[in-house]
């Protein structure tokens, strides 16, 4: 089984490459190897390596970055899934598996599953949500057997020489250092989910065994958790820092039931949160005294 992995060095990616290389032969690719925005690009990637499966990790993300640059989320996220879709149409690859985001539903109080109603309130959830929709589209069209993945928030340590981005531990660890305080939007009583990179990687490896005709799609539940919650835990685990809310910032609840996943996949989230934020205060605390050694 010939597997091409795109976004390979992300997050997931970096979880996902040791995990598929139990079942087949992977070829990962990231932006200095493939450029999913130009057509060219895919069309030579798969020129080289003929794959009996795609798996599409390569994006932008970030709810804040994509309301200033629209244009770019939908290159990256949306045309970059059609050029590699219209690859697989082209080179009769079959099998296709994409990494979503849960944000296409928008904003819930009540657990979203498979069929809620699609809402992105963001050009990130717009563009991922546009790219679910030539998903389908493929799928129908050309027989492509594809799986939709969305998880909420994906969370775990980033190593160096990576930058810290669009983590929201991170974040707010910095803000602890900083100045003490971890600010909240509202009263910080909005709930989101949490998940290791790891545990959306075993979905992944799951959904390529499990091998569903048509489309599936699956929602990736992590650890339930209001904003205050996470906080409080984040400040136990460094051992200081207060909590502040911020009344004026908008803030919103997303939850969903990962109920499909489990019956179908066999998923369930291994990685509880406290072990999520350990292991990220570790690498951070980490970085910080390697940095103060050296200035």
């Amino acid at each position: 089984m010939r597997i091409l992995v795109t976004g390979a060095r992300g997050l997931v990616g970096r979880s996902l490459l040791p995990l598929l290389g139990e079942i087949g032969d992977i070829r990962g690719t990231d932006l200095d190897s493939l450029d999913v925005t130009e057509a060219s690009s895919v069309t030579k990637c798969f020129e080289e390596y003929v794959p009996d499966i795609v798996v599409h990790l390569a994006a932008r993300k970030g709810n804040a970055a994509s309301r200033q640059r629209p244009d770019e989320f939908f290159r990256v996220n949306t045309l970059g899934t059609l050029n590699l879709l219209e690859g697989c149409r082209r080179h009769g690859v079959k099998e296709f598996v994409f990494l979503s985001s849960a944000t296409v539903h928008g904003q819930s109080e009540t657990p979203v599953d498979e069929s809620s109603p699609v809402r992105p309130l963001h050009p990130y959830g717009a563009s991922k949500a546009s790219a679910e929709a030539f998903v389908h589209a493929y799928s129908k069209s050309y027989g492509i057997n594809a799986v939709i993945l969305r998880p909420n928030f994906i969370v775990g340590a980033i190593y160096q020489p990576e930058p810290y981005t669009d983590n929201i531990i991170y974040d707010f660890l910095r803000d602890i250092d900083a100045r003490g305080v971890i600010e909240l939007a509202g009263d910080g009583s909005y709930e989101r989910e949490w998940v290791h990179p790891t545990d959306v990687a075993l979905a992944v490896k799951a959904a390529i065994l499990s091998c569903p005709s048509g489309c599936e799609t699956f929602m990736l539940a992590g650890h339930r958790q209001s904003m205050k919650e996470l906080a409080k835990r984040i400040i136990a685990i460094a051992g200081k820092g207060e909590v502040r809310a911020q009344a004026a910032m908008p803030g919103f609840t997303l939850v969903s039931s990962s109920m499909k996943a489990k019956h179908l996949l066999g998923w369930q989230p291994r990685y509880e949160l406290d072990m999520i934020i350990k292991e990220i205060w570790d690498e951070y605390a980490g970085r910080q005294n390697h940095h103060h050694h050296r200035n």
